[in-house]
């Protein structure tokens, strides 16, 4: 699930979430990526989770990668099709994500507004993502709506190579999906997003977005 410059936190239309609503607990670490888990969402029944690692990686590169809507497909898993749908301004946009699912179920689609904030004085990112409606998107019969309760990512700058990273995600699949398999399917989520994430960064024709080029130690 971004910005121009950005991706990710995705809210409820209705009710805005954040990561600190939530009590998390560390639930697994596996190279040097860190899992946390909360309670289960009342309304839907879905754990949310919460991921932490550190990228060797510069901050301008990562978030040139995540505001690369043309090639999103290369590395978040299961992305079949994405593309900008409204370009409000540098830091806002809504865009359309199709995922795909396993026969017999449907792809999901979503239609998310990223807004991205940037502290320079902290030199950190949090990029939060709402879903939302478009009249350029009607839902199409042949897949279902799904929705992201919350969907944030954080980054901060540690050294000139060196950036925090976390990423919190509560996703309902919606449809008859039941959320016990949506559970089982987040728990491994992380793990290949960040690994995807890690490969992508170091592709030798990533290209550093200008207006991301300050954004560093």
């Amino acid at each position: 699930m971004i910005s121009a410059a950005l991706i990710s936190l995705a809210i409820s239309s209705s009710l805005a979430l954040h990561p600190d609503d939530f009590t998390w607990e560390e639930s697994k670490e596996k190279d040097g990526i860190k899992i946390f888990r909360a309670d289960r969402h009342k309304e839907t029944g879905i754990v949310p989770i919460k991921a932490q690692t550190v990228l060797n990686y510069p901050m301008p590169r990562i978030l040139s990668v995540l505001a690369d809507t043309n090639r999103k497909m290369e590395w978040i898993p299961k992305l079949v099709e994405a593309y900008i749908i409204e370009q409000k301004s540098k830091y806002q946009r809504i865009e359309y994500a199709r995922y795909d699912s396993p026969w017999p179920f449907n792809d999901r689609a979503f239609v998310i507004s990223t807004l991205g904030k940037y502290d320079k004085k902290e030199n950190s990112v949090f990029i939060e993502i709402k879903s939302t409606e478009h009249p350029k998107v009607p839902l199409k019969p042949e897949h279902v709506r799904g929705k992201t309760y919350i969907g944030s990512v954080y980054m901060k700058g540690l050294t000139k190579d060196t950036t925090f990273f976390e990423m919190t995600l509560l996703t309902d699949f919606r449809g008859n999906i039941p959320s016990w398999i949506i559970n089982i399917v987040q728990k491994k989520w992380p793990f290949k997003m960040f690994n995807n994430l890690k490969k992508q960064l170091a592709k030798e024709d990533i290209k550093i977005w200008p207006e991301f080029q300050s954004y560093n130690p």
